[in-house]
């Protein structure tokens, strides 16, 4: 074992082969003589990563290791470290060709994460097969055709929001009036809006998100209490939730259905002409709806970060916080200008030259000093 050790060593040191190889070959000796535990397979070990996300992150975590495990075929029962970044590039490659880049960048996520432990804690692998794979220069090699590859959704304008809350049939006028009022509400957390979340003494809404798990507490506005006070006094009596159908639809198996069936209600009323991508998608993407009932939450991020008028109500944490997005990114994913905020935010501009005063500066003292 030493002296086959001692051949390892000296093949790197002579820069015959990485000295990332040499300590492969170092450790398959020590397994073969009985001095290093078992590398388990890739399959063992993503069957044995701890499950601790909540129930949708699961969900798609599990598709995502299927998916890497079906690319790999019997490959996925060699040994985890053997695993290297051409085959990551590959499966990646894979994916693009069949999915949205948006789609691709979530189980890179989750199966990477896999890897990255077998690094950093149980100490399989010296480097992460997936760490070095830019998603942006595989989706230009795989799918220039597509530039960023992105279904972006676009928010609703206040007009729009408006309509519906007034126009809309029963009881989506009131759903949308429910999610815009508590700051963007997902349309599974207004499903499954319960009566005893309302607490009408203290005048708040007490939820915990359905996605997230997260426990939020929202004011209730005269609004959204005038609406809910309707809604009571119209009930039969002893319900559950605000939106019994829904929920009932929600909870069962028909959780696509909704949102398909409010789709067709922007569509009837000419709200969306289309989908983002005309025709069938290629490969297996998804033909995605420009506006959905997601978008309310983004028309309430729009709007509140300026996105409509070229100035921002409040401050960004503040506007986080109520829409209960986790982070500045994720919330940027929310935000889509339009043309009047630019025309705002160029008009500053070229006020603030009209009404400056020329003052004539020397080449050796520049108005703004570059910095290293």
């Amino acid at each position: 074992m030493a002296e086959q050790t001692a051949a390892a060593m000296e093949t790197a040191a002579s820069g015959e082969t990485p000295a990332h190889k040499a300590c492969e070959a170092v450790r398959k000796v020590a397994e073969l003589h009985g001095g290093a535990g078992k590398i388990p397979t890739v399959r063992e070990y993503f069957a044995d990563f701890p499950r601790t996300a909540g129930e949708g992150a699961e969900k798609n975590r599990s598709r995502a290791f299927n998916l890497f495990l079906a690319y790999l075929g019997t490959d996925a029962d060699r040994r985890i470290d053997t695993i290297t970044p051409a085959i990551c590039r590959g499966f990646v490659q894979h994916e693009l060709r069949r999915v949205a880049r948006g789609t691709v960048e979530q189980v890179r996520m989750y199966v990477s994460t896999v890897f990255k432990r077998a690094v950093e804690v149980d100490d399989y692998m010296n480097k992460n097969p997936f760490a070095g794979i830019n998603m942006g220069v595989e989706a230009r090699a795989i799918i220039p055709e597509r530039g960023q590859d992105r279904q972006k959704r676009l928010p609703f304008t206040l007009e729009e929001i408006h309509f519906m809350i007034q126009s809309f049939p029963a009881p989506w006028c009131d759903m949308v009036a429910v999610s815009f009022y508590l700051g963007g509400l997902r349309l599974s957390d207004v499903c499954t809006l319960r009566w005893d979340a309302v607490n009408w003494r203290d005048s708040y809404v007490r939820l915990v998100e359905v996605k997230t798990r997260k426990e939020r507490y929202l004011p209730i506005l005269p609004q959204l209490r005038e609406l809910l006070v309707r809604r009571l006094t119209q009930s039969a009596g002893g319900e559950e939730y605000v939106f019994p159908d829904m929920a009932h639809f929600y909870l069962g198996s028909s959780k696509t259905c909704i949102s398909t069936q409010f789709t067709a209600l922007l569509r009837a009323h000419g709200m969306i002409e289309g989908t983002v991508n005309a025709g069938k998608a290629k490969g297996n993407r998804h033909a995605v709806s420009a506006k959905s009932f997601h978008s309310i939450r983004h028309t309430v991020t729009t709007y509140l970060r300026g996105g409509m008028t070229g100035t921002a109500l409040f401050s960004p944490d503040a506007i986080r916080d109520t829409i209960g997005h986790d982070s500045e990114e994720v919330e940027r994913g929310y935000f889509t200008g339009s043309l009047t905020m630019r025309q705002n935010v160029l008009s500053a501009l070229a006020a603030a030259v009209d009404g400056a005063t020329p003052v004539m500066t020397s080449p050796a003292a520049p108005a703004y000093r570059q910095e290293a």
